[in-house]
């Protein structure tokens, strides 16, 4: 990667640190892995949320923001799961529910084992804490009305029992919830769960549904696509890498962002995640006690 890439520079009027741009290369270095794994399996992908939108307005990151999403149907999803392993080398580690017993989520994030990157919601969570990139499945929605609200009833308590895991701000109803579910050992148990709603919702495939859905982000029904949205893919250039996108991207995101070519406010223009300890030069292992139970502590002094 060229070395200017390295540079503090400012991006339509975005500050943007020397630091950051050390994270998004460390992030452009896993992303050009997973899509040599999707090449070579011919496994369809999609630039998918801040990504997205990142491609088509700035050919890159957005200024403000930290990660890569990249989206899949999920019979692709599965094959990439079990191919990927094979490929990555050794310090990448695909990260999921079925990788890693104290993960809670129902989709993959891809590792570098290398590095730090330790989020404030998840750094009680004894799991690896390397920069990554999210890989998310795509799975079909159910027609009946009757069906989608038993579907969405299932989504409710497995979004609570991920919650339970971490550190999150919530109003004082999900909190009770949340703190029953801890006192009742859930978080303990949340991979064992994520694997039991993974099987709910990749009952409905994708390529008989008309509507494909990203269970794995929590936007309600903004996740909710017509298949048509995604296509064939279109493909453009995200920070000089090729990478395909859904074909109608403008139906896609003006569904989900609304006018998405005006500047949003400069109030919004903030990443989302939050890092407690950020880390590029050392492993996240150098960072954390494990205490038992599937929790840690970061290390005092680091």
């Amino acid at each position: 990667m060229n070395s200017d890439f390295f540079k503090e520079e400012v991006r339509e009027g975005f500050y943007i640190s020397a630091e950051m741009k050390k994270v998004w290369a460390v992030e452009m270095k896993v992303l050009s892995f997973v899509i040599s794994v999707c090449k070579k399996y011919d496994i369809p992908y999609f630039a998918d949320y801040g990504t997205l939108l990142g491609t088509v307005r700035h050919k890159g990151f957005i200024p403000w923001d930290d990660d890569i999403d990249i989206a899949m149907p999920r019979k692709d999803y599965t094959v990439f799961c079990e191919k990927a392993g094979e490929l990555l080398p050794p310090y990448l580690f695909l990260q999921n529910c079925h990788t890693e017993k104290n993960f809670p989520y129902i989709f993959s994030k891809i590792r570098d084992s290398r590095t730090t990157y330790i989020e404030k919601g998840m750094a009680g969570l004894d799991i690896n804490h390397g920069v990554y990139i999210d890989v998310f499945p795509l799975d079909g929605y159910p027609v009946e009305l009757k069906e989608q609200r038993w579907l969405e009833k299932q989504k409710l308590k497995h979004q609570f029992v991920y919650l339970s895991c971490l550190e999150s701000h919530l109003s004082w109803k999900s909190r009770m919830i949340v703190n029953a579910e801890k006192i009742l050992g859930v978080p303990s148990r949340a991979a064992a769960y994520a694997k039991k709603f993974e099987k709910v919702i990749s009952a409905y495939a994708p390529e008989a549904s008309e509507y494909w859905c990203n269970h794995g982000n929590w936007q309600g029904k903004l996740e909710y696509a017509p298949r048509e949205q995604y296509g064939e893919g279109y493909w453009a250039t995200f920070e000089g890498l090729r990478v395909r996108v859904p074909e109608k991207y403008d139906e896609y995101l003006t569904q989900k962002y609304g006018d998405w070519r005006a500047d949003l406010p400069v109030e919004q223009q903030i990443g989302h995640h939050f890092a407690e300890v950020i880390d590029l030069h050392r492993p996240y292992t150098d960072y954390i006690i494990p205490c038992g139970h599937g929790r840690i502590r970061i290390k005092n002094g680091q």
